[in-house]
């Protein structure tokens, strides 16, 4: 064999090495970027506990350990509160259309939570301009309070019940309601943010708005009656259980 076949062969080893480091570099490029836990920068999977900030009332992402620190209500010292993770499906919930009218809200999905920065129950609604508040009648909540006591078990500012009436999830008649926590309705909010277009939002946005809710409802815990008693809200989810 010759010098040259020779330089040739390294010259080929050479540009094959080249060629699988690019490959590397291109997948390493095209893998969407782990997240971290806000806290300790420890790496997290998709699906992770949040801590709330009441002031801004933006959700921070953490890791199971550091979700465990902040498992009792007083340890984030009024600045911070950890998510629940329990997702509830309340069949018996009782609401006439009339009490639904009264709220004046102009879409047919809306969650409901108490702030303790305000000092009431607060209604908001999903849009494509993000959440929007709707103006709530104390006497329509404690009407609604009384039909449903288990409202009363709800976590201020990290607990809300949902509301789906969306047509076409099943008629005129079609109603739902869940008590989920507080990121389940950021994350209700950001998909229609996201996936909205034009005047009626097209189909992807609904085909997502399906696809969310029925989600809710494979992990959701079904309650009848009016205690959630059994399900107390940070009890260990679903996944975590599967974990």
């Amino acid at each position: 064999m010759s010098s040259s076949d020779l330089t040739n062969n390294d010259e080929d080893r050479s540009a094959a090495s080249l060629d699988v480091l690019r490959q590397f570099t291109r997948r390493r490029e095209m893998r969407p970027p782990a997240e971290q836990c806000e806290l300790c920068s420890v790496e997290i999977p998709a699906h992770h506990r949040h801590l709330l900030e009441l002031s801004r009332h933006t959700l921070i992402c953490v890791c199971t350990p550091c979700s465990i620190l902040f498992g009792d209500p007083g340890s984030g010292h009024g600045k911070y509160r950890l998510v629940p993770s329990r997702t509830l499906m309340l069949p018996d919930f009782q609401m006439t259309d009339e009490q639904w009218d009264d709220l004046m809200i102009p879409v047919n999905m809306a969650y409901f939570f108490h702030s303790t920065s305000a000092h009431r129950v607060m209604a908001f609604y999903p849009s494509p301009a993000g959440p929007m508040e709707s103006t709530l009648a104390l006497d329509g909540w404690d009407a609604l309070v009384s039909s449903n006591p288990i409202l009363n078990e709800l976590e201020p500012d990290v607990e809300a019940l949902l509301i789906n009436r969306v047509k076409n999830r099943g008629g005129e008649s079609y109603r739902e309601h869940f008590i989920v926590p507080i990121d389940a309705c950021y994350e209700l909010v950001g998909l229609i943010r996201l996936k909205w277009k034009g005047l009626s939002g097209g189909e992807e946005v609904w085909k997502a708005i399906a696809e969310f809710f029925a989600g809710l409802q494979k992990r959701a815990t079904v309650v009848e009656g009016s205690s959630a008693d059994t399900y107390p809200a940070n009890s260990r989810s679903a996944w975590e259980r599967r974990g």
